[in-house]
Order: C-alpha cells, then sequence, then structure tokens
C-alpha cells in the first residue's frame, strides 16, 4: 500500500470484481478515516507485481460464473484482502508500522526452473590477452550528450546473470575515490554482449554456446545533468573454463565537459 497526498493506492496481483472492489476501498478509507483523515482517495492498482486471477465477493463465488470460478483461492479471498489490507491501511493512518509481521519471505524457485537452451560449454581467451581485458578503449574526453562506448573482451552473461548486482559500473573520480553513479539498471546506460563473429567457428558457436572469444559492448549516453569530472568505466562478469571464473576490467579514464 501506498500513499501519496490524498490518494492511496492498494497493490493487488488479482483481478477484483467491481463490487469486491468497492469493498476492499470502503474498508481502506473507513480506517483512515477513523483515523481523522476525511480527504482520502482509495484506488486499487490489479495486477501488480504477479498474476492470482480473479477475486469475487463471497456471493458472486457461489454464483460460479467466470469471476468465480477463477477465484482460486476460494469464497473467502476477498476477506482475506480485507483483513491484510485493514492492517496496512491503519498502520499508514497512524504513522505507525511497528507491528507490521513482514510475513514468508517469496519462494526462491530459480534452482527448480527447467530450460530447453544449452549450457554454456566454454570461453575461449582471446589471443594475447585476458577476458576482462580492454577490446576497444575510451576516448579522452566527452561532452554532455555525447556516447560513451568501450569494449570488454568477455565471458558468456549465462555464466553468471548478476541477478542483484550488475554488469557495469559508470564511475566518477571524487578526491582520490571512485563514486558508482550508474550502473546497468540505469536508463542511461546500454549492455550488450556478442560472439566475435570474425572467428568462422562463431557460426557455431552462436547454438553451442563454446569455442570462440566474445565481447561486450558498453554504452553510456551522458545526460545534461552529468557532473563534469573524471571517469571510468568497469565491466563485470564470469567466464566457463574448467569451472566458471569472475572477473572485472576496467576502462581507461575520460573527461567529461559541458561543451
Amino acid at each position: 500500500m501506498f500513499r501519496i497526498g490524498q490518494l492511496v493506492i492498494s497493490a493487488v496481483p488479482a483481478e477484483f470484481t467491481t463490487m469486491s472492489g468497492r469493498y476492499l476501498k470502503n474498508a481502506v478509507k473507513k480506517i483512515f478515516n477513523a483515523a481523522g483523515h476525511s480527504d482520502i482517495i482509495p484506488v486499487i492498482a490489479g495486477l501488480s507485481n504477479t498474476y492470482s486471477d480473479y477475486v469475487t465477493t463471497y456471493y458472486e463465488y457461489q454464483q460460479q460464473r467466470y469471476e468465480g470460478g477463477s477465484t482460486i483461492f476460494g469464497p473467502h479471498t476477498l476477506d482475506a484482502y480485507i483483513q491484510e489490507f485493514s492492517k496496512l491501511a491503519f498502520a499508514i493512518a497512524n504513522n505507525n508500522a511497528t507491528g507490521l509481521d513482514k510475513g514468508p519471505p517469496t519462494p526462491d524457485h530459480y534452482s527448480k526452473q527447467k530450460s530447453f537452451i544449452l549450457p554454456v560449454l566454454t570461453d575461449k581467451q582471446p589471443k594475447g590477452k585476458k577476458i576482462g581485458d580492454v577490446k576497444v578503449d575510451v576516448k579522452e574526453s566527452y561532452a554532455i550528450n555525447d556516447t560513451v562506448e568501450v569494449v570488454f573482451w568477455a565471458g558468456n552473461p549465462r555464466n553468471d546473470r548478476k541477478t542483484n548486482s550488475t554488469f557495469l559500473t559508470v564511475e566518477m573520480e571524487d578526491n582520490d575515490q571512485w563514486i558508482v553513479m550508474y550502473t546497468d539498471a540505469s536508463l542511461e546506460t546500454r549492455f550488450k554482449w556478442e560472439y566475435d563473429h570474425s572467428d568462422p567457428l562463431c557460426v557455431i558457436d552462436d547454438i553451442f554456446d563454446g569455442g570462440c572469444t566474445s565481447h561486450a559492448i558498453i554504452q553510456w549516453f551522458i545526460p545534461p545533468d552529468a557532473v563534469p569530472g573524471t571517469y571510468r568505466i568497469q565491466h563485470f562478469g564470469a567466464y566457463k573454463n574448467n569451472g566458471v571464473h569472475q572477473y572485472q576490467g576496467v576502462s581507461g579514464t575520460f573527461k567529461v565537459t559541458k561543451m
């Protein structure tokens, strides 16, 4: 649940019927009104984060039409939502969330997922170089709205998807320290990985994932509000060769100026 001024948003993962939505909104509004917030506007944001089918009222469920038949957790599903969202509403209305139970963590089924994509066999080291070395470095300076691009010799990103981490950082120097300004989650950055197709074996590797070199292309689109200064770009990844090994590479430094 979120509150933005007068707007109180109940984020739910299901499709509420018109009447069940009214029941939930009325329950939330009643709690806020009791706490002295008479001007709030409750709304429901459906299909938030996941999808758990429909939610009907108890009476709609008895008819077992499409919506009732698709209320997969039974006739008291709406009551459960009202119970839990009433707790959230009370906590927000009274500015006191200390008594809220965090509930069980989201189950992690990643290891149980099936994949029909062939695994990475190996990552070939570039001749005379190491995976993580710079293949094409940055220029010495860029201006606002320019695009910085650097290419690293890389391993297949499927070796480590960097979940809750990043394949790249754009860092700014500040008093002899490097401060992370952007990651691969930033709209201003792009990360692209591809095989080195100058190697004829890579036609085969598009299918079997192994036996030739590859590289990562990292771009930073310098936004208008970027702070002028000295920057660098780091790349993080993993390569496979008798096991999976972490690596990282760093570009040369470059200046960002307003002009």
